[in-house]
């Protein structure tokens, strides 16, 4: 069987019998162009209809869907780095006051043990 200008079996090639300069078109002239049935069926109302209805029955992958998600990831972000940041100045005030309530413990401490020192030494001379 010889083989077309494209390198497929004559009557087998899809762009010669397009073209209609395949065996079937009983000439090898390029003006008439003629769809194989493959095609023909492929371009009809019939065949383009379910695709169109079948995008518009559910939203779009990348439009509505994912609108709420993208905002969910940045959201738990914030909230996860406020309470940790939260809970470090709390500590961190917390240790404050911890340390204020014991310098303030000493210092009461001093002076009543400087006073009944002084009280003391007084008593003795």
């Amino acid at each position: 069987m010889p083989n077309c200008a494209h390198g497929f079996p004559e009557r087998d090639c899809l762009i010669c019998r397009t073209l209609g300069t395949g065996p079937e078109s009983g000439r090898a002239t390029k003006t008439k162009v003629a769809a194989p049935p493959e095609i023909a069926t492929l371009l009809t109302p019939a065949r383009a209809a379910p695709m169109v209805a079948t995008r518009e029955q559910g939203p779009e992958p990348g439009r509505e869907g994912s609108g709420k998600r993208r905002l969910f990831w940045p959201v738990v972000g914030a909230v996860v780095v406020g309470a940790v940041a939260v809970w470090i100045f709390a500590g961190i005030f917390a240790t404050a006051l911890h340390i204020a309530a014991y310098v303030a413990i000493a210092l009461v401490a001093g002076w009543a043990g400087y006073r009944l020192g002084l009280a003391r030494g007084r008593r003795h001379h």
